[in-house]
């Protein structure tokens, strides 16, 4: 009987890639045979011919590499896909991206065989897509709102709500990529909305980057013109809950549930309305906040029924909203790639070697 092995679908030179062989190594573990996405998308590598029966392979996330994004793009059906240039923080396309992205885990799936996932494709589909995970946990997440085509709907409804705060979000986006926060002033109608979402104007029209500093926009035509580009890419609306408050800044939380449990978790701290690290924003322990005993019952229960709406997937980084009227806590995403917090320990562990002794347990079990 051969060995099972730890392979890895990801993009080489990336850190992520890094991490994950030096937990294997810190877990006696050969080292993971890597293929690439491009050699993948590229059809110079055909899984059937490279994975064996028992291997466990593990997806990792396909950003940070713009060869990689411009082949995801035109298996979207994106026409002249391979034309693009590479600037920086650009949004391309965000709506053709998840197609294609979809179609690729969907082969992934297909082509792989009897294998052991450390998360399932479909599941990492599911995840990317937030409308669908509000249906499939809709005990556990915010409201659903009405779905809106463009800014003028929006705005007429938004008119009409005794509540006008809320998050505009891409149906399908990570790290705050094209996300506002918008509010209006309904004695005066005045707008405002804060926004990672940065405009350019060239001689081609209007561009839309991701920024690492937020913007806060108060004319109406740029808001107009950001949020008709996010619903035109397909976004959803959710209400804009006031977060729990540590110290002067406002906090959610990020937590690994693993094997269905809760394992590492870190405060997000933000004087603004989006906490997302690589926006500048603070770590802060979770023993610091001093929650109840009871609060920390209810987020574990949070991630328990979560994994359970996946279960094939191993693990999965989940944002928590701690509501200020100290109301249950509530999923704001579940994210398949959302293991990356580099130094931070549970039991001795960090997130992928935790991960990887899951998987050797669930082997231990499997052949005892």
């Amino acid at each position: 009987m051969q060995k099972s092995r730890f392979v890895l679908i990801g993009n080489p030179e990336n850190r992520r890639v890094h991490f994950f062989q030096d937990a294997l190594q810190q877990a006696g573990q050969e080292a993971a045979l890597v293929i690439p996405y491009l050699s993948i998308l590229n059809g110079e590598c055909e899984l059937p011919d490279v994975l064996r029966d028992g291997d466990t392979l593990r997806i990792e996330s396909p950003g940070e590499n713009f060869a990689v994004e411009k082949k995801i793009l035109a298996l979207g059906d994106l026409e002249n896909a391979s034309g693009l240039k590479d600037e920086r923080g650009r949004i391309y396309h965000p709506r053709l991206w998840f197609q294609g992205f979809s179609k690729l885990m969907t082969s992934i799936a297909q082509q792989a065989g009897h294998v052991s996932w450390f998360n399932h494709p479909d599941d990492i589909v599911s995840m990317f897509n937030k409308p669908l995970c509000k249906q499939i946990l809709p005990d556990y997440t915010l409201p659903r709102l009405p779905v809106f085509s463009s800014y003028d709907e929006f705005f007429a409804y938004a008119e009409l709500q005794a509540y006008s705060r809320f998050f505009i979000k891409l149906n399908s986006s990570s790290s705050a990529s094209g996300i506002v926060a918008y509010e209006c002033n309904k004695r005066n109608g005045k707008e405002q909305a804060y926004s990672t979402v940065e405009i350019v104007h060239g001689l081609d029209g209007e561009r839309y980057y991701n920024s690492l500093k937020i913007k806060k926009y108060t004319a109406k035509k740029e808001i107009r013109n950001i949020l008709n580009f996010l619903f035109t890419e397909g976004a959803m609306v959710e209400s804009w809950i006031p977060k729990a408050k540590h110290e002067d800044s406002s906090y959610d939380l990020r937590v690994v549930g693993i094997a269905g449990q809760r394992r590492h978790a870190i405060a997000r701290l933000s004087r603004g309305p989006m906490t997302n690290l690589h926006l500048g924003n603070q770590r802060c322990a979770v023993d610091e906040l001093e929650l109840s005993t009871s609060t920390w019952q209810e987020i574990d229960t949070l991630v328990e029924k979560t994994m359970q709406a996946f279960p094939r997937s191993l693990y999965a980084g989940l944002d928590i909203l701690l509501p200020r009227n100290d109301k249950a806590p509530v999923l704001l995403e579940a994210n398949a790639f959302g293991d990356l917090l580099p130094n931070l320990l549970h039991n001795g562990e960090n997130t992928y070697l935790a991960e990887i002794n899951a998987v050797l347990e669930r082997q231990r079990l499997a052949y005892a």
